[in-house]
């Protein structure tokens, strides 16, 4: 499998989980050059996914907003506040 083809691959996966472990991505990156390495970190940010040393370090709620921002926090409510929700 060509190095194009891996780096895709992990994108991908990323996508799918939220993440991509730190030593999957420099293993896969080894024979880049340092600013190749940053341009493909750069862009996988850029995909909002997160780069990560272990699974424990994730942040789900890293990069939410909008509508799931509001799921998320009306969810949390003890349904005493009336903050984020849609007048009718």
């Amino acid at each position: 499998m060509s190095l194009s083809d891996q780096i895709k691959d992990l994108i991908r996966k990323g996508k799918d989980v939220g993440y991509i472990l730190e030593a999957e991505l420099s293993e896969i990156l080894s024979t880049l050059s340092e600013v190749d390495q940053d341009y493909i970190r750069n862009t996988i940010s850029g995909f909002k996914i997160q780069i990560i040393k272990s699974k424990k370090d994730y942040d789900e709620l890293k990069y939410m907003s909008g509508e799931d921002a509001i799921k998320f926090l009306q969810n949390l409510s003890d349904g005493k506040y009336s903050a984020f929700k849609k007048d009718e």
